[in-house]
């Protein structure tokens, strides 16, 4: 375990995003293209989108010439602030604010990694209303300067990235690169159309 000054700016970092974005959604002054703006500003500055998309490419990524890699990541990132954009778009505010009025976030603990102190991982349960049992949602995290930064989330112990990494293999192993990226583009241009 890291020292005690490090061991709080994970969660923290995690406690701000979700503070945040609550924030975001209680305010019924907010136009829906300003909420839109907040939340990317938000995701732009608390996670890593850089390692989000080499977590989302696998072992693929060290084949990825400078120029792929540099083309990749901001497509990859806008792909997934849409993705999720979208998700959140499809709910009403008031729906949202229903799930957070009636939901308990609780943060139980965080694990920096002993061989690699820059890596962490953040412990919380989500306790909805009406389902039965919490749901574990966990995020991995990477500290970036003085900052801890997302690069995956696993709800009920299903990642994110992980799942992407599975399509993406696919393609990448069946089609190749160029493939994937008109893929991604098709995809986020579906997504900006909704």
């Amino acid at each position: 375990m890291a020292d005690a000054a490090v061991a709080p700016d994970a969660i923290g970092s995690v406690k701000s995003v979700v503070d945040q974005t609550f924030v975001v959604f209680k305010d019924n002054t907010i136009a829906p293209a300003q909420r839109e703006l907040k939340l990317r500003a938000i995701a732009e500055s608390h996670f890593d989108f850089q390692e989000m998309a080499r977590s989302a490419i696998g072992y693929h990524w060290r084949t990825f010439t400078p120029a792929q890699k540099s083309e990749f990541v901001p497509l990859f990132t806008a792909f997934i602030e849409d993705a999720y954009l979208s998700r959140i778009e499809s709910y009403s505010v008031e729906k949202v604010n229903e799930q957070i009025k009636s939901s308990i976030i609780q943060f139980t603990r965080q694990s920096i990694d002993s061989d690699s102190p820059d890596y962490a991982e953040v412990f919380s349960i989500v306790v909805l209303q009406d389902q039965k049992d919490p749901i574990p949602v966990n995020y991995l995290m990477r500290r970036d300067a003085n900052e801890w930064k997302i690069y995956d989330i696993t709800i009920d112990a299903i990642s994110v990235i992980a799942n992407y990494r599975n399509q993406f293999n696919r393609v990448l192993n069946n089609d190749g690169y160029d493939k994937l990226v008109s893929i991604i583009r098709q995809k986020t241009a579906g997504l900006q159309q909704k």
